[in-house]
Parts: C-alpha cells; sequence; structure tokens
C-alpha cells in the first residue's frame, strides 16, 4: 500500500496565519521541513515531527530570536555560535547581532504534512526517518539528525509517495531538490525490525 504524503505552505516570517480558522487545522500532528533559503539558491534544510505543528513552528523562530540556535549569514556559513560566550558578546552588539539574526530569520519556510486517515501518528517517527534520509542523500546541509526507527509496527505502509500539487512552482522546485520525486520505502529500515 502506498501513501500519500500532501505537502502544504510554506509558512514562515511574512506568511504565518493569523486568522483561528486557518491555525487550528495547524495545531495537529505531521511532519515538516524547516528550509532556510541562502544567496544563489543554497538550502539548508531541518526535518521534524510534532504533535502540533503550528506550536513547532513557534518553537523553531522564537529559538532563532532569542540567540539559543546558531545563525547563518548571508551565503548560509555560521555566524553565531549560539554557546554562552556568544550570546555575553552579542548582548554587548545588539544591535549588529539583531540584524543578522532578523536576515536569518526571514531565510525560513515551513512546508508540512499534516497526519490524515492514512497517514497517521503512528507513522510520524518512520516518515521523519525516511524524509530525513531522502534529503540527507540529496543535501549536504542538514540541521538535525534524525535516529533510525529502532521498531516498527507490524502493519505499516512500505511505500510513501510526495504530492506536491498544492504548492506554488518556486516550492514545488524546492521540495522536488529536497526529496526528489521517487517514492521513499520503509524497507529501508526495517529488514530486521519487522
Amino acid at each position: 500500500m502506498t501513501i500519500t504524503l500532501e505537502w502544504k505552505g510554506p509558512l514562515g516570517p511574512g506568511k504565518m496565519p493569523l486568522n483561528l480558522t486557518v491555525m487550528e487545522p495547524l495545531c495537529t500532528a505531521g511532519v515538516y521541513l524547516r528550509v532556510k533559503i541562502y544567496k544563489g539558491g543554497h538550502n539548508v534544510a531541518y526535518v521534524g515531527q510534532s504533535n502540533s505543528l503550528l506550536a513547532r513552528f513557534d518553537q523553531h523562530l522564537t529559538s532563532m530570536l532569542s540567540l539559543t540556535t546558531p545563525i547563518r549569514g548571508r551565503d548560509g556559513e555560521n555566524i553565531f555560535t549560539a554557546d554562552v560566550g556568544a550570546r555575553m558578546k552579542a548582548y554587548n552588539g545588539l544591535e549588529a547581532v539583531s540584524a543578522l539574526v532578523v536576515a536569518d530569520v526571514n531565510r525560513v519556510n515551513f512546508w508540512y504534512v499534516c497526519c490524515d486517515d492514512y497517514f497517521q501518528t503512528e507513522h510520524l517517527n518512520l516518515v521523519e526517518g525516511l524524509l530525513h534520509q531522502r534529503v540527507k542523500s540529496r543535501l549536504c546541509k542538514l540541521e538535525n539528525v534524525a535516529a533510525t526507527p529502532s521498531s516498527m509496527l507490524e502493519d505499516l505502509p512500505d511505500l510513501w509517495e510526495n504530492d506536491f500539487l498544492k504548492l506554488d512552482r518556486k516550492s514545488v522546485e524546492i521540495l522536488e531538490e529536497l526529496l526528489g520525486q521517487e517514492r521513499m520505502s520503509a524497507s529501508v529500515f526495517c529488514g530486521n525490525a519487522r
């Protein structure tokens, strides 16, 4: 059985929902890609999952704005490490650091897939692992490490395909670069686990 992941987005600075009827569906479980786009089309991705996508997107942006996560410059190079020493130094030059932080936050785009009748919360670890593996094989700048699912339920679907039909052309280009068009197979994780 093949399960289709229907991608939506992008959300991010300047594109966050303000209407409760739009926000409510985002307070559900799903997987997401956080992509920062740098000079020359250079992308840095983060693959994640959450029981509330909107809350997780808020956490990402809040962490960047509060200097608790690394910040990259316009070419994608690390310019702020987020350790205590870097934060102490930043407090002595907030205007310059704030401009760099705001610039990096403005590069953030979230694309996401909400759980539904077929893609269920029991699949979150598997799908996050599949997406992480796919992005890592296609892109060298991945900001997070995902563990391979250690055990699998017996009845998990094996094939997963990405549906980009509801996205704008630029989003499709970015996600096809990161994920490709080929189906993803859970068997890469499940050889001995099932």
